[in-house]
């Protein structure tokens, strides 16, 4: 995953891509990061310590791989067992 903040000066931006993801399907995404400041974040309750847990590994998500998790353990049985 490549991000980049930039401060535009100019109303135009030229993306140089990188070897790896041509011919690969890529999204780009662009939004103010001011903008993100009226999303309300959830807090749980301190009620249980394990409800907290809950999403704490989230920054270590991987987009990219979202698609393929929908058939990991079928994929994984194959590869493991072939």
């Amino acid at each position: 995953m490549i991000r980049e903040i930039i401060i535009p000066k100019y109303d135009r931006f030229t993306i140089k891509i990188p070897k790896e993801y041509i011919d690969r399907k890529i999204e780009f995404i662009m939004f103010a990061l001011d903008e993100d400041k009226s999303i309300k974040k959830y807090k749980p309750k301190k009620s249980n310590r394990i409800e907290l847990l809950g999403g704490i590994l989230n920054r270590y998500a991987d987009c990219s791989k979202i698609e393929l998790e929908e058939k990991a353990w079928e994929m994984h049985v194959l590869e493991k067992y072939r």
